[in-house]
């Protein structure tokens, strides 16, 4: 796995267009002035539902939007609507094709399915048509692919796929299909493993992995993608990445104080403590340290701050609800102060964008998390509701402490890397609000109303979910920059659970491990891309580096299957902040 010199991370309503041209702006290509000329796209959709599966087909077409902003209309051959899971794999699709290509969010997209389905193995074929369209090159006849997309471009694993591989044998018509990088070998509606090769062999197809829609589209188009956006991860798992880096002169010693702090709250809010929440705390309060002594400043600052905020989930438990009450009024007025102070500045530069973003996103989840709090005290709430508000309180403090803490250092942190003058922040907010949307949708098809006490990432989420009108009446009031902030963080917040709850179980003697490493090494090489564009305007933007060595360092002390997601968080605010300097377009 190549590392870089200088990056403080190793890792890191529907449209007739049948029969005509299209000509839309997605802001970079061959013409002058960024445009294409593209037409209908149809790609081959498997999909299974219990114990059966199907091959349908979905029409994709793209135009640009009335008014400038992004919409998606999707369409089913069904009275019954469109299922959620679909919905939010159809956004996550266009989003994932969006960031990795940095076009502009100015697409009137349409989306038209010949069967209903409830799944998110459409996901990646969706992509890969999407970025077709974007470059104009032709889906191949007999090939089809199944399997989700996350927004850093994952191909992940899904269910069913003994089915889809049956549906295909029965209509015809397919020679190759594409599946997940480690479910060659997968379980069907029982549980029993099945070798999917000798099934498909069985119909006279073949069958094909890939880690990441880059190889999924270079099959299925017969094209390779730019490498500069789309790297091809090796074919085999290197070795996991192993965060060391170069920070010199990245931060002149300002992060080492708050660094020091968090870590030494976070480990005393853990003593005596036991359970899977505190042992996360002590994991990340020991990666620190050694990042530290590593000399990686950054990353150590960014894990312990993470370690901060599992250590209040776990200490949240402890407050009363007098206490808790109590603590997330005031964390609310004070959130609320510093959004107001936050709203009126506009950076210049990349640095201060990282810097603004981040503490805006994390003064906005206070907020969120107080407010949720409060509601369930404020209701006869049960005890699970309780609980679940106490957590929330407790979360609200770390969030504001995280959001202060950034606030004290955005002046040490770098003043370079142009923003450009263009950007379109209010279509890119809009993009990630409505995706974060379509996340929470389908994640609430399959959670519980009240979330696990237990369970961080659902607290969050679901606080995020009840001041979403709220928080973005405030954010187009406070300016685009608050806007980006709150959906950029509302969108990271929705859609790792959701990837997480969409977990796909493993067949008994089957070993996971250099599936699990090599989805690990795509997003590890994905996020080192999208810094490198970063850093190559003359930007430092030492909090994204902070975030993906944390996410390098989180991924290498476990195989967990979804060890992957750790890196969506730095690359959405890498390619966030791409668009804020138009990088892909010049």
């Amino acid at each position: 796995m190549r590392r870089r010199a200088g990056i403080a991370l190793v890792l890191v309503g529907v449209l007739a267009l049948a029969g005509c041209d299209l000509k839309f702006s997605l802001g970079f290509g061959t013409g002058s002035d960024g445009t294409f000329e593209g037409s209908e796209v149809t790609v081959p959709v498997l999909y299974a539902s219990g114990s059966k599966g199907g091959l349908t087909s979905q029409r994709i077409t793209a135009a640009s939007a009335d008014g400038g902003d992004l919409s998606i209309d999707i369409t089913e051959n069904d009275v019954s609507g469109v299922d959620p899971v679909t919905q939010s794999a159809t956004w996550t699709a266009v989003t994932a094709a969006t960031l990795l290509t940095g076009a502009r969010p100015d697409t009137a997209y349409t989306f038209g399915f010949d069967a209903r389905l409830a799944t998110p193995s459409a996901g990646a074929v969706t992509a890969v048509g999407v970025l077709a369209l974007y470059y104009g090159t032709e889906v191949q006849p007999g090939v089809a692919l199944a399997g989700g997309v996350t927004p850093l471009g994952i191909v992940s694993p899904v269910a069913g796929l003994p089915e889809q591989v049956s549906a295909a044998i029965e209509a015809g018509g397919i020679d190759t299909i594409l599946v997940p990088a480690g479910q060659r070998v997968a379980a069907d509606a029982t549980g029993a493993p099945v070798d999917l090769d000798q099934l498909a062999a069985t119909g006279g197809m073949t069958i094909t992995e890939v880690a990441d829609i880059a190889g999924a589209y270079a099959v299925m188009t017969g094209e390779d993608l730019p490498e500069a956006a789309f790297p091809t991860p090796a074919a085999s798992p290197d070795a996991l990445p192993s965060p060391r880096a170069d920070a010199d002169g990245l931060t002149d010693g300002a992060l080492d104080g708050p660094t020091d702090d968090a870590l030494t709250a976070a480990a005393a809010a853990v003593q005596g403590l036991d359970g899977d929440l505190a042992d996360r705390v002590r994991a990340g309060v020991q990666r620190a340290r050694e990042l530290s002594a590593a000399g990686e400043t950054a990353g150590a600052f960014a894990t312990a701050l993470s370690a901060a905020d599992d250590a209040a989930a776990a200490r949240g438990s402890a407050l009363s609800a007098v206490e808790a009450s109590a603590q997330a009024s005031a964390v609310l007025a004070d959130s609320d102060a510093l959004l107001t102070a936050l709203a009126g500045e506009t950076p210049t530069t990349l640095d201060g964008a990282d810097a603004l973003l981040a503490t805006t996103g994390a003064a906005a989840e206070a907020w969120a998390l107080a407010s949720f709090a409060r509601s369930i005290f404020a209701a006869d709430a049960d005890d699970a509701q309780l609980e679940a508000g106490r957590i929330a309180a407790s979360l609200a403090s770390a969030s504001l402490a995280r959001a202060r803490t950034i606030d004290d250092v955005r002046a040490s942190l770098g003043d370079a890397g142009p923003v450009a003058a263009d950007a379109d922040l209010d279509g890119l907010a809009s993009l990630l609000r409505r995706a974060a949307i379509a996340a929470d949708d389908a994640y609430d098809g399959g959670a519980d109303e009240t979330p696990a006490a237990d369970d961080p990432a659902a607290v969050r989420l679901r606080a995020l979910e009840e001041a979403r009108e709220t928080l973005s009446s405030r954010a187009d009031e406070s300016g685009e920059w608050v806007a980006l902030a709150v959906a950029a963080t509302s969108y990271d917040r929705s859609i790792t659970p959701l990837l997480a709850s969409q977990a796909v179980a493993v067949p008994q003697g089957v070993d996971p491990a250099d599936a699990i490493a090599q989805r690990i090494a795509v997003g590890d090489e994905y996020v080192v891309r999208a810094v490198d564009a970063l850093t190559g305007t003359g930007a430092e933007v030492p909090l994204v580096r902070a975030a993906a060595a944390d996410a390098a360092a989180r991924a290498s002390a476990t195989l967990a299957p979804g060890a992957f997601t750790a890196f969506i968080s730095p690359f959405l605010r890498a390619r966030v902040l791409a668009f804020v300097g138009g990088v892909q377009r010049d």
